[in-house]
């Protein structure tokens, strides 16, 4: 499968660059990236070119490959760039396949774990080791969580997120070092708010969750991961979550 293909070339590239001393320079959002995050982004889009010449490639770092095809690959290269850096856990590719609107397959890795997680629509979710993805393939599924004030809650949210504050005083607010997306898919955690990712980000957990028995919704109900705003959950808490946060999103 090319997605895991990917993912494993990826990581190769970017644990070939962990613990270096890279380049690295300022966006002009602020955030950081380095001649790693090139050097992967550089090494998936060739292999797309080779592999698939007419899809077309959203990813962060550049333009990617522009050809108006509906199979669109979505690319985070290395996702956690700061953490990166810093030499700890919490970072590494996402990648999902779009295909006529919608999300046929997804992976996120952590290469420092040689752990993947990646979903096919209709097939599931799985987590794997990164070396040998089909041989050590594990189902996931949420859990089975169905009081809000018996879950553990993660997120992705600006300090002083309203929505994380009215969270904390309903449920229990938890981290978790390796990501808490594959917290909610391994059940250590049973919804993630996430109120500022952008398409590269939420387009693979979008996917993984519902595949696992998650639910996924964008700010307006729908299941759109280019919003800036999604809610996962395992589906038990999802109608009890939303309830409580509607009313404190903006616009």
């Amino acid at each position: 499968m090319l997605t895991l293909h990917l993912a494993q070339t990826a990581a190769k590239t970017a644990m070939s660059y962990f613990g270096c001393d890279v380049r690295k320079w300022a966006k002009a959002d602020s955030s950081l990236v380095t001649e790693a995050d090139h050097a992967v982004e550089r090494q998936i889009l060739d292999t797309i070119s080779r592999a698939r010449p007419t899809d077309s490639v959203l990813t962060e770092e550049s333009t990617g490959i522009q050809s108006g095809s509906p199979r669109q690959w979505v690319i985070d290269p290395i996702d956690g760039t700061t953490s990166f850096l810093a030499g700890v856990r919490s970072w590494g590719t996402h990648i999902a396949l779009d295909d006529h609107g919608t999300l046929q397959m997804a992976v996120l890795t952590r290469p420092t774990e040689d752990a993947c997680w990646w979903a096919v629509r209709g097939h599931g979710a799985y987590r794997s080791r990164l070396t040998d993805p089909w041989q050590s393939r594990c189902r996931l599924r949420t859990s089975t969580v169905s009081r809000l004030v018996e879950a553990r809650i993660g997120g992705l949210v600006p300090p002083g997120s309203t929505s994380a504050e009215a969270l904390r005083r309903e449920a229990t607010w938890a981290e978790d070092e390796v990501s808490v997306v594959v917290a909610l898919l391994e059940g250590r955690i049973d919804a993630v708010l996430d109120e500022g990712g952008d398409a590269w980000d939420q387009a693979p957990a979008t996917l993984l969750v519902t595949e696992a028995g998650g639910a996924f919704h964008d700010p307006h109900g729908g299941a759109r991961y280019d919003l800036g705003w999604g809610l996962y959950s395992n589906a038990h808490l999802q109608e009890e979550l939303l309830k409580l946060l509607r009313p404190l999103q903006k616009g």
